[in-house]
């Protein structure tokens, strides 16, 4: 009762002006940020380890308001639409669309939408518990464990069969993401409430018929054998007796949360300096499971030079995760919310966690992260109307987890470099090249940060 009443009272405090207290943006963000719309439509490619490469089209819409405005130094935008649909070879699909109001008419409130939708047969399940982060680390290297994986050949009866897509699972998933937060202190403190919801279906991909090659090095269709994934649900592979694993039909599960963001960020679009805490608490409606969640991001400039056209900074990500309760579905382990910018990350491995592993390599109940950047901005080209700027990164990405509150034993890492470009202020092109124990991974993505 008493943290209820605290944050009615958190609520219902305003600052004496919406801005107070705030720094403006820079003076060479400011002089490089247009009036009005701004409009970046384009077809992208991308690239993944697990969906190979990939088309799509991005229509990415920022709206500014006029320079004369009293909020237009302090905010990176007044209203943003974000647009993508695409696919992979690798047989996955997807739609994203995101809305985003920052400072709703000079206000100290927020409102996000986010609707995803995705179908691919590249989830995947390698298995869960702390125990598995060492089972495959001693392995010679993943691409040659995946080269015998695809090996075919004949059972009893004659019929050619392999084991390809052993860690596989096709998923079709709706996902709807509804945010609202109250901002206090200039926006330094932020009240975040939001409602999530969400239907998915999830298919065993035994059965399935594969082009592989036989030990003669002839190519042949086998079927499929059944998966890593069905091995759990017949008990022949460890699964934790809370997880919930559902083949063949559609699942709906509604989220309430609540978050408490301390950010000196400035609604940067691509941070630079400041501090983010942010501290969160997802339920499962009626009451089955329970997500917490706690993050620290520090942004620093180590050298800046006076026209501000040339910087070298860096990034510090940690966060620490606990997932808890009478049933925890596999997805949702597989993954955790940041709530400071409403976006969602595979859970310790994947493209913006552990970067040298594939996506959800690596699940645990309780996960732990650490990442650090370091970031330039060394250029700056104007093209077709076009503004571009950014630089080289390189980073270092920790992470291990646990089945239960104690010390962890295991630790996976990796180290790369890639390349950021901010577009027009309002769109993060982003390459990276990272390697660890599996060898090299390599990813092409959009980001947005706020």
């Amino acid at each position: 009762m008493a943290l209820l009443i605290g944050l009615g009272i958190l609520i219902g405090l305003g600052d004496s002006l919406p801005f107070h207290g705030r720094k403006p943006l820079s003076p060479y963000d400011l002089a490089r940020k247009r009036e009005g719309w701004v409009i970046v439509g384009y077809p992208a490619g991308g690239y993944d380890a697990l969906r190979t490469v990939g088309f799509a089209g991005v229509l990415s819409l920022a709206y500014n308001g006029k320079a004369s405005s009293p909020t237009f130094a302090y905010e990176p935008y007044r209203y943003y639409f974000f647009l993508q649909g695409g696919f992979f070879l690798r047989e996955s699909r997807y739609v994203r669309f995101l809305f985003d109001a920052p400072w709703v008419k000079g206000s100290p409130y927020r409102l996000s939408l986010r609707l995803n939708y995705r179908e691919e047969s590249q989830g995947q399940f390698w298995g869960l518990g702390e125990a598995h982060l060492g089972r495959f680390q001693a392995a010679p290297s993943l691409s040659r464990y995946e080269r015998q994986l695809a090996q075919a050949w004949q059972d009893s009866q004659g019929v050619w069969v392999t084991r390809a897509a052993a860690h596989y699972f096709y998923i079709s998933q709706w996902q709807a993401w509804m945010s609202a937060e109250r901002t206090l202190l200039g926006g330094r403190l932020r009240l975040v409430g939001s409602l999530r919801t969400l239907t998915e279906r999830l298919a065993s991909l035994a059965g399935r018929r594969y082009e592989v090659s036989t030990p003669t090095g002839e190519k042949v269709w086998a079927q499929q054998q059944p998966t890593t994934l069905d091995s759990a649900l017949q008990g022949f592979q460890p699964l934790p007796s809370n997880v919930e694993i559902r083949l063949g039909r559609w699942q709906w599960r509604t989220y309430g949360g609540l978050a408490l963001v301390w950010d000196t960020r400035d609604f940067e679009i691509s941070p630079s300096r400041g501090w983010l805490i942010e501290g969160s608490y997802e339920l499962r409606l009626p009451f089955s499971t329970h997500r917490l969640a706690f993050g620290i991001r520090n942004y620093h400039l180590w050298y800046q030079s006076p026209s501000q056209r040339w910087i070298i900074g860096g990034a510090l990500h940690s966060a620490a995760i606990a997932q808890v309760g009478r049933l925890l579905p596999l997805t949702d382990l597989q993954a955790y919310n940041r709530w400071a910018d409403f976006r969602s990350s595979a859970l310790l491995t994947g493209s913006l966690t552990v970067r040298a592993f594939r996506e959800n390599r690596f699940v645990t109940p309780f996960a732990y992260l650490f990442q650090y950047e370091l970031r330039t901005r060394i250029g700056e080209v104007r093209l077709w109307h076009q503004h571009f700027m950014g630089g080289p990164v390189l980073f270092v990405d920790v992470a291990t987890g646990t089945d239960a509150l104690h010390l962890p034993s295991r630790v996976i890492y990796g180290v790369g470099a890639g390349m950021r470009l901010l577009w027009n202020m309002n769109l993060v092109l982003r390459a990276d090249l990272a390697w660890g124990r599996e060898g090299l991974q390599l990813y092409f993505t959009t980001t947005h940060p706020f």
